[in-house]
């Protein structure tokens, strides 16, 4: 009887069960509803005992044993219910239930103990008489009948109640929102209500049938493992589009990282490594040569005036100008060498494997026959120069912050010399640089602390000897350093910034000076101040100097105004262009050391100024040398003919003054008549050479200088 049809049924509806029981618990171990799909394997178990127990009962050989058999039925029935409470209530995206769930299975446990302690389970408290059920194809089963137990009717109740709240959960649960999901769930919920109101039917004895419920639930298991399946080809698929997302999204930000790098250490205008990038390679090199016992060589290299062709030709010509040195310089070393940019104006170059000192030193100095021949730039035949420093590893540096440092000192003693200039690192350059910082500092504090003071030189007229004007000069007596000659402190007051303060305090102490003397008497007297190209080009130099006027009362005739030749070939347009705004205030204007820049006759004829002032080298020399006597005349007889003043610097001899005065020079400046002077002394010698009636001096309405009020 084993072998019948619906026993077979059963039994292989309990496999069904098992395997997907166990399938539900496997899935329980992923992250998306391990709750609900725990429980929907203890369901599959539940009813897999349902259904053995269904088997053992319609194959038992006589009453007793279905009987005994009924009693597992009725409590796997009863299990099942708060399994599926729990189940549906895991599902439900609202709040869980907690205290109807424990009641449930409060409740189901109370019918679990009725069930074993009552003779003939919780369904019935009176048996029918015993049924043999011929099935059509000739199978015989056991049916057990009887009176229903007001707790089954209570159970049959709550079976009912969780059904609907099954079904309303499963049709509103957004995963079985598709077609196929709620046809399947919702037949198989349909069918085991319909299975559960046969079971009750059969139980009153309405129907003759076997309880069917446990097939339904076959069904619904089937539904969930399809189910489950399509989600896990969803998934398996939506996996494959992330993974596929992420492998984009990774290649992406492996080139845009390396976009990133290369931008990082790439200079953008050549293609070469730039400072961050140069550093790398250097690191990296100086580690394998310190291996290898190899000698390493950093040369800094900066092309000089490479801000006066940007300034006179344009930011594409200076652009184009870099990328012909780098070219030019990667035609000319070795595939081992590294050529960097690592400044505006140039370049830093590794030589590697050099054997010795006599191989760095032809390297130099083939890198430094590379700019002997023009460049074709913008249509134009180019010379540039280049200052270049070279420091050596391991003589000079053993890391690559220390040698690129030490390339970098030899090249700012290499640009302090001049153009074209090459020097190594030496020792000495760093202590050279601690007195430059610790200088800086102090000239920071010189002007707050009243360490800096005008000395007055008087430009005397040839003929009468009468001062005309004094010439203010800049000091500095710091407590430590002593007095410090200007030519160690202007640059680097114009280099760190400080030209501008100090240049409108030198304008405002000597127009104050310049005021007390006319109070006392001595006039017609000027004075004349010095300026540097940074203080020409300050837009608020106007603004400085009229204020120093009115505050002392002067007028602007009163005040001289001297430009060094050096500083027309910085910005040559915007220079005319500010000496025009200065001469329109009505300010005197000359032109110091004249004579020692390229420039001179090329601008001067659009310059406008009122004086020039022949370079002290000229006037040095012009008792000794012939040559520098021409140049003097031929100087003095220009300024004539363009109606300008001359005042000759340097004088320092009679014999001097004496050719000065037969070639025609007006004005003389030098130690033969006065160093430069203190305030009080400059004023004692104004009391000791009081101006005469008719002074030498070119009225400021005659010729050229007339042109522009």
């Amino acid at each position: 009887m084993m072998t019948s049809p619906l026993i077979s049924a059963y039994l292989v509806s309990v496999g069904i069960l098992l395997m997907a029981g166990a399938h539900a618990a496997i899935l329980a171990c992923g992250r998306n509803h391990a709750a609900a799909k725990c429980l929907f394997a203890a369901l599959c178990f539940g009813f897999a005992g349902f259904q053995f127990f269904n088997a053992m009962q319609n194959a038992a050989p006589d009453h007793a044993s279905a009987l005994a058999a009924h009693r597992w039925v009725g409590f796997f029935s009863i299990l099942v219910i708060p399994l599926i409470g729990c189940a549906t209530a895991a599902l439900d995206t609202r709040r869980f239930p907690l205290r109807t769930m424990l009641a449930l299975i409060a409740f189901s446990a109370l019918a679990i103990t009725y069930n074993f302690l009552t003779p003939y389970g919780y369904r019935f408290y009176k048996l029918a008489p015993d049924l043999m059920l011929t099935l059509p194809w000739g199978e015989h089963v056991w049916l057990i009948r009887g009176e229903p137990t007001l707790i089954y009717r209570l159970i049959r109740l709550v079976s009912l109640c969780v059904m609907i709240y099954m079904m309303q959960v499963v049709f509103s649960h957004a995963q079985l929102r598709d077609r196929l999901s709620r046809l399947l769930i919702g037949a198989g919920v349909a069918v085991l209500m319909v299975a559960a109101l046969l079971a009750g039917m059969s139980d009153s004895g309405t129907l003759a049938i076997p309880y069917l419920g446990g097939f339904v639930f076959v069904f619904l298991a089937g539904a969930f493992s399809l189910l489950i399946r399509r989600e896990l080809i969803r998934h398996a698929l939506n996996e494959k589009r992330i993974e596929r997302a992420l492998h984009r999204e990774a290649r992406s930000r492996r080139l845009a990282d390396a976009r990133a790098d290369r931008n990082l250490h790439t200079d953008t205008l050549t293609g070469l490594p730039n400072r961050a990038g140069f550093f790398l390679k250097l690191q990296a090199l100086m580690a394998q040569g310190a291996h290898q016992d190899a000698m390493i060589v950093v040369l800094r290299l900066d092309i000089d005036r490479l801000g006066i062709l940007k300034g006179t030709h344009g930011i594409a010509t200076s652009d184009e100008a870099l990328l012909k040195a780098s070219q030019r310089l990667l035609d000319n070393i070795r595939n081992s060498d590294v050529l960097a940019r690592t400044s505006n104006d140039g370049f830093a170059l590794i030589g590697n494997h050099l054997a010795d000192k006599a191989g760095i030193e032809a390297f130099r100095r083939k890198l430094g026959s590379i700019f002997e021949q023009a460049f074709d730039i913008g249509g134009h035949s180019l010379k540039l120069t280049a200052c270049v420093g070279t420091a050596i590893f391991p003589d000079d540096a053993l890391s690559a912050t220390d040698l690129l440092a030490a390339a970098e000192l030899a090249l700012q003693d290499a640009r302090s010399v001049g153009p074209n200039q090459q020097r190594s690192f030496r020792p000495e350059l760093q202590e050279k640089l601690r007195q430059r910082i610790d200088l800086e500092s102090a000239l920071r504090e010189a002007l707050s602390r009243r360490q800096l003071f005008l000395c007055y030189q008087p430009q005397i007229c040839a003929d009468t000897s009468r001062t005309l004007a004094f010439e203010a000069l800049i000091r500095w007596q710091h407590p430590e350093y002593g007095l410090v000659p200007p030519a160690h402190f202007i640059p680097l007051a114009e280099a760190i910034g400080l030209i501008n303060p100090i240049g409108a305090w030198v304008v405002e102490t000597a127009c104050a000076q310049l005021a007390a003397w006319h109070r006392a008497g001595h006039r017609p007297l000027r004075m004349a101040v010095n300026l540097s190209a940074r203080q020409l080009l300050d837009p608020t130099l106007e603004n400085t100097i009229l204020r120093a006027l009115a505050e002392t009362g002067l007028t602007p005739p009163d005040l001289e105004l001297e430009i060094t030749e050096s500083v027309l070939i910085q910005d040559p347009k915007r220079t005319v262009e500010r000496l025009l705004a200065l001469r329109k205030l009505g300010l005197r204007l000359s032109i110091d050391d004249f004579g020692t820049g390229y420039s001179s006759l090329s601008y001067l004829r659009i310059l406008p100024v009122h004086a020039l002032k022949l370079d002290r080298s000229f006037v040095d020399e012009m008792d000794k040398d012939t040559i520098s006597r021409e140049i003097c005349a031929s100087t003095i007889r220009l300024a004539q003919r363009l109606q300008l003043e001359i005042v000759a610097e340097g004088v320092e001899t009679e014999t001097q003054a004496q050719q000065l005065r037969e070639l025609g020079c007006p004005i003389f400046q030098g130690y033969l008549f006065s160093h430069p002077l203190g305030a009080e002394a400059a004023e004692q010698h104004l009391q000791h050479k009081r101006s005469s009636e008719n002074p030498c001096l070119l009225p400021l309405n005659s010729g050229p200088a007339t042109a522009v009020p």
